[in-house]
């Protein structure tokens, strides 16, 4: 079975998880990177406004074929209870059609379950077929262990 992680991060929390699950399963990894300069207190503001009014973003992403994996992992961190506009322009970028996918997020606190509904109900309606979703509270936790616990949960 072949695996691919796609993922944004600004803070590199999603990154530890898209990480773990390689570890643990075996995959491929795909880092989106956003054009715009999302670093600082400034940059995660302009974000999260993206994301609440869902704007998208220019990205950059080394071309692959998502047909030559069984799985596609998608993680993206929460921004204002949405997903960042990153991994929202790679959605509607690419064909999902007949693809197994599980998305997740990364979040401080909450809206991890709107988070991944979003991405979910994009996929669906590129007519993905979204397996399983997952959310990772990373403030104090381990996320690597919490990371390991969802993979394993049905």
């Amino acid at each position: 079975m072949t695996n691919l992680v796609i993922y944004y991060t600004r803070t590199n929390n999603t990154k530890l998880v898209a990480q773990t699950i390689k570890e643990e399963i075996g995959a491929d990894l795909l880092e989106i990177k956003d054009k715009k300069n999302r670093s600082g207190p400034i940059g995660y503001l302009m974000g999260a406004i993206d994301a609440f009014r869902g704007k998208t973003t220019d990205i950059n992403y080394e071309d692959v074929d998502l047909k030559a994996y069984d799985t596609i992992f998608l993680g993206t961190p929460v921004w204002a209870a949405k997903p960042a506009p990153a991994i929202m322009e790679f959605i509607k970028e690419n064909d999902f059609d007949g693809l197994q996918v599980i998305t997740f997020a990364t979040m401080g606190s909450t809206g991890g379950k709107s988070t991944v509904q979003a991405m979910n109900n994009l996929i669906i309606n590129k007519d993905g077929n979204v397996k399983k979703s997952f959310s990772i509270a990373v403030s104090g936790n381990d996320i690597k262990e919490l990371t390991i616990d969802s993979l394993r949960k049905e």
